[in-house]
């Protein structure tokens, strides 16, 4: 078939070539001619070179590059008709001379571009000649020829036209002329396209289907010139041009000519007028043949117009007053009860092209969007449809599909399932365009949104649940502000939050966990004023969270917890600005805790702890982030007064690290958490707080690296040193300088090992001292009594011994950390007052 193919396009490269040459040859003794002023050589030769024009040898795509050919030498004849001087002949006795070429096609070419002459020169009226011309031009009905001569006719003409304000109106005619004339050629063009359907039967249909398309411009090209009138106004347009068209059109019966007319019609006509002429355009698309896609032909219209409405508001007004939308959706209607047969795609992009027409004309008409998609899932099937389907018992939110939203009707029939993915495309965009325009809940709870949704199958469900949540998220804060709100979106995205059951699903990994991110997300989204309709939108979402599967709760429950506990930071600051008892200590945090916000800080603690708890005990679980969250909730609970909860949450933190957490860098990590929060707390009682601090050292004790130890044992004695300014926290010197020694004890083992060949070297011991060196300054510079110059200097030489010993240098970054603790020392030394005082004992 290949070589088939390239033989035909090489036999036809030969005829283009062949033709062309005899062209040209003709071409030139036609010049030559016309040089002599020998009008009748011209004429012969000039029939000759049209002559080649008669070929049926050639596609529609090389007969035009042989058409543009002779057209240029035809210019050369038309300038020398032009010159009355050279060839002794008037206008009129030339327009008779041609006539008497031998041959019809030639013959009329030379009787156009004579026509041409004869109107310039204004001998002849133009509505006259024109009218003779399109008549004669009857003579070829083969289509090619005929096709191509008539383009002839336009192109030469188009600047003759008897149009408003022309030089040829008055005796030559008006505008009614031009159009008329315009029509008519136009109509003869139309019927000489459709015929080259029909030649040769079935054979080569498909072949003969693409030529027609390569020459459908030529015959839209008539609609252009329409449009390029002066004097085409609204009531021409209504009262002759639309009704011919359309006739035009409809009788045809082709299903290419029809769509393509119209789209024409549409594209290069003014908004204005297909805003007046509604109906008779809509009246006439059920006319056509049920196999024309008229549906893409409406959906151009409407896109045209809503275009229009967004770029001209002005405009607005024509439409409302016209009532567009009620007409465009009836003819949406018309249309597939005509086309029983339309595919779910062109039904989409009807509806789809409807919604973009009704956001961009009636943006404040909220209803409208309902009855578009109530009118796409009538269309479509969609379950959940009859007259109860207003009714507020009937509503989005008791309605649960397949994947969470579905109706209860009857049906009318089957629904059309979307699976292709053009369909897919055009449903998702009409469920999206309201998505974009108006806030997220009220388009959620419209009653039809979920029977549209409906339609989809489950993998584009997903795709279109995560459409809803990235919109939630777009939306400013506090768009879902209520538990039920927060109920409904939870019911249009419950694809997303749980298995369906008895539905194996196939996700990919990295999918899925794009999908759990942005659910996760979607918790910040959910906002209210109200601290009590808050903590309802929190249960509402664990609620949904918790039936989701150990896979999703790693995702969706951390966020949980944080605007949970964001949510008890609140109420917090609220009690103790309320009480008047300052910003932190005990005192603040029995007023909490007596206060009328106490209730619900407790409520709140309750919840952390359920939904820390699950997330600690799902299979899948992040055991680092649980403990975390722990440690967070435990700070809280503290500062909200309530000792013993404060108390569970540690221990179940350190539960935790002691069963799940066994990597050394992560042990070491979380002890720095757990010093952290324990620290911060003011709360607890001598007992409590002993019993955790005890097994916080002794965690730090136990490590496995001693660098880790001294780190991890050194931030204990943070412990036994409660943070500045803040009322009851507990100060113990002795345990203070017992973790500090022990620290240094466990820097000098690193430092002995590294001396014997063992461990990684002296640069880590002398880090360890530099560290340690650090922590004495911290708590020298607070007073902490057992910490004074003389151990400091002591620490100095030994670093300072260690630093002249490294027989290959100090790494870069040691050298600095070193530079800069020396930095501190002398600025402090420099200070003055109490700790300028105190740091004089200090040589360096």
């Amino acid at each position: 078939m290949a070589t088939m193919n390239v033989s035909a396009q090489d036999e036809q490269d030969k005829w283009l070539a062949d033709a062309s040459s005899l062209v040209k040859q003709y071409a030139f003794y036609m010049k030559r001619a016309l040089d002599d002023n020998n009008l009748r050589e011209a004429l012969k030769q000039g029939s000759l070179m049209l002559g080649e024009l008669r070929t049926i040898a050639l596609s529609p795509q090389k007969y035009y590059e042989l058409y543009m050919q002779v057209w240029n030498e035809l210019r050369h004849l038309e300038a020398f008709f032009g010159e009355e001087a050279r060839h002794g002949k008037s206008n009129l006795e030339l327009y008779e001379l041609v006539q008497h070429a031998g041959n019809i096609l030639p013959r009329l070419y030379l009787l156009i571009t004579v026509g041409v002459v004869y109107i310039k020169s204004k001998d002849g009226a133009a509505k006259d000649v024109l009218k003779d011309l399109v008549e004669m031009a009857k003579g070829v009905q083969q289509p090619i020829h005929g096709l191509f001569l008539r383009t002839y006719l336009s192109q030469a003409s188009k600047t003759l036209l008897p149009d408003t304000g022309s030089e040829y109106e008055g005796n030559g005619g008006n505008v009614n002329d031009a159009v008329e004339f315009v029509l008519q050629n136009f109509t003869e063009m139309n019927k000489l396209w459709v015929r080259m359907q029909h030649g040769g039967g079935n054979r080569d249909r498909e072949r003969r289907e693409k030529e027609r398309r390569e020459l459908r411009d030529l015959v839209g090209k008539n609609l252009l010139v329409l449009t390029q009138l002066e004097g085409m106004t609204l009531d021409l347009y209504k009262g002759t041009v639309l009704p011919r068209v359309l006739e035009q059109v409809i009788n045809c019966k082709d299903d290419i000519a029809q769509p393509y007319l119209l789209d024409a019609l549409i594209q290069v006509f003014p908004d204005e007028f297909h805003v007046q002429t509604l109906d008779a355009f809509l009246e006439a698309c059920p006319l056509l043949k049920p196999t024309v896609k008229i549906g893409n032909v409406l959906a151009s219209l409407m896109e045209r117009l809503a275009s229009s409405a967004r770029d001209n508001p002005e405009i607005v007004a024509q439409f409302v007053a016209v009532e567009a939308f009620g007409k465009l959706s009836a003819g949406c209607k018309s249309i597939i009860a005509s086309q029983p047969s339309m595919d779910a795609h062109d039904r989409l992009q009807m509806h789809a092209a409807l919604m973009g027409f009704v956001t961009a004309v009636h943006r404040d008409r909220l209803d409208y969007v309902d009855d578009v998609l109530g009118a796409c899932a009538d269309a479509l099937n969609a379950p959940g449809g009859g007259d109860e389907k207003d009714s507020k018992e009937n509503s989005s939110d008791e309605r649960v599909d397949r994947g969470g939203i579905d109706g209860g009707a009857e049906d009318a029939g089957p629904p059309m399932i979307v699976s292709d993915q053009k369909g897919v495309r055009q449903l998702h965009a009409l469920l999206t365009v309201p998505l974009d325009t108006y806030d997220v809940v009220s388009v959620l709870g419209l009653s039809n949104y979920p029977r549209v949704m409906s339609l989809l199958q489950p993998a584009n469900l997903r795709q279109m649940a995560m459409t809803i949540v990235k919109s939630v998220i777009r939306e400013p804060e506090g768009a879902v502000s209520d538990a039920t709100q927060a109920e409904t979106l939870f019911r249009f995205i419950s694809v997303l939050i749980k298995d369906r059951e008895g539905v194996a699903e196939e996700v990919d990994e990295e999918d899925f966990e794009e999908e759990q991110n942005a659910v996760a997300r979607l918790v910040h989204a959910l906002q209210s004023g109200d601290s009590d309709t808050q903590y309802r939108l929190l249960v509402a979402s664990r609620k949904h969270f918790g039936q989701g599967g150990p896979r999703r709760l790693k995702h969706t429950l951390p966020p949980l917890a944080h605007e949970a506990m964001r949510l008890g930071r609140s109420l917090l600051a609220r009690a103790r600005a309320d009480s008047g008892s300052g910003d932190s200590g005990a005192a603040a945090a029995a007023a909490a805790a007596t206060g009328p916000m106490g209730p619900a800080l407790k409520k709140i603690l309750q919840f952390l702890h359920q939904t820390i708890s699950a997330l600690a005990a799902a299979p899948v679980s992040r055991h680092e982030p649980a403990m975390r969250l722990f440690l967070e909730a435990a700070q809280l609970a503290d500062a909200s007064g309530m000792e013993p909860v404060a108390y569970e949450f540690f221990e179940r933190a350190m539960t935790i690290y002691e069963d799940e957490i066994s990597d050394s860098a992560a042990q070491r990590s979380a002890l720095s958490c757990v010093v952290g929060a324990l620290h911060s707390c003011v709360g607890f009682t001598a007992e409590s707080r002993e019993s955790l601090v005890h097994k916080t050292t002794a965690y730090s004790a136990r490590l496995l690296k001693k660098p880790d130890q001294v780190r991890a044992v050194s931030d204990c004695a943070h412990l036994f040193w409660g943070p500045d300014g803040v009322d009851g926290a507990a100060r113990d010197a002795t345990s203070t300088v017992t973790c500090l020694k022990k620290a240094l004890k466990i820097a000098g083992g690193v430092q002995q090992a590294s001396l014997g060949g063992v461990g990684g070297g002296g640069g880590d011991a002398l880090r360890l001292f530099i560290e340690v060196l650090n922590k004495y300054l911290y708590f020298f510079e607070r007073g902490c009594p057992g910490v004074d110059a003389s151990i400091l200097q002591g620490l100095l030489e030994i670093i300072n011994g260690e630093l002249a010993g490294e027989e290959h240098g100090v790494a870069p970054d040691i050298q600095a950390y070193y530079g800069a603790t020396v930095r501190h020392i002398k600025h402090q030394k420099l200070k003055g007052g109490e700790i300028g005082a105190r740091y004089q004992a200090i040589s360096l």
